[in-house]
């Protein structure tokens, strides 16, 4: 029973940064994308430059989210 819910709640946690992984990076890209068509000024730069820093950050995340799943699969076979 207990196992259970502890699983759970890890599956819930996974869950949750896959979701905070696919929202900065998606949003990242399609900030950059969208302001490839806008006009060249420091507006876009910045923005840009928003863009990238969010794909960074979907990226870093998802790679410490891929080693807490490895590391929960070692642990439980």
């Amino acid at each position: 029973m207990v196992q259970s819910i502890d699983k759970e709640r890890v599956m819930g946690t996974i869950k949750h940064e896959k979701f905070v992984v696919d929202f900065f990076t998606g949003a990242g890209t399609g900030i950059i994308v969208s302001c490839l068509f806008s006009p060249d000024s420091s507006v876009r730069t910045t923005v840009i430059i928003v863009g990238i820093i969010m794909v960074c950050i979907g990226w870093y995340k998802k790679s410490k989210s891929d080693k807490k799943v490895f590391q929960y699969i070692k642990e439980h076979d």
